[in-house]
């Protein structure tokens, strides 16, 4: 009934009603990004798209004011998921820039309150941050900052807390 009424009235009205309209849609649109408790503009997550990379921005132990970002990282590390649901941890220590590297399978896990990943590597290595010294890790997003968090820090550990990097990945992963 409506789109008969707008059919009678005049081209300098439809054009008007129009660019409202379209006024209104884009003001009325979802804004991709969302700010977080601090107020920082944070971008919604790629979580089904592969392959991804988890880089490490962040360390904190139980102390106050034991917080280590950016340069003050004793090392780079990073984690790269791939659709067939391997992965692979790759760490960089800025002392003598060695580089070591640790693979295996995981799993999502939906079911949880959380999103989660729930890793299981090939072979033991020091890469390995867990509670229960055996061969698996378990690694949550925390949908407040956006970042996946280690639960190493559950028993003690450092947190742990990586962002997603959109940069490219090459075939191998690394």
């Amino acid at each position: 009934m409506h789109l008969v009424y707008v059919t009678y009235i005049s081209k300098d009205v439809k054009g008007k009603l129009l660019l409202i309209l379209c006024f209104f849609m884009i003001s009325c649109t979802s804004n991709t990004g969302k700010s977080n408790k601090e107020g920082f503009q944070r971008e919604d997550l790629s979580l089904t798209s592969f392959p991804q990379k988890w880089s490490l921005y962040k360390i904190t132990a139980s102390l106050a004011g034991s917080e280590s970002t950016g340069t003050n990282l004793p090392y780079e590390e990073y984690y790269i998921f791939r659709a067939d649901n391997t992965f692979s941890k790759t760490r960089i220590r800025f002392l003598d820039f060695e580089k070591t590297i640790a693979k295996g399978s995981y799993k999502l896990d939906l079911n949880s309150e959380q999103f989660a990943y729930k890793l299981n590597y090939y072979q033991d290595s020091d890469l390995i941050e867990n509670c229960t010294g055996d061969k698996k890790e378990y690694l949550y997003l925390d949908t407040d900052s956006n970042s996946l968090l280690s639960s190493w820090w559950n028993c003690d550990g450092p947190g742990l807390f990586y962002k997603q990097d959109d940069s490219k990945i090459n075939q191998k992963g690394n």
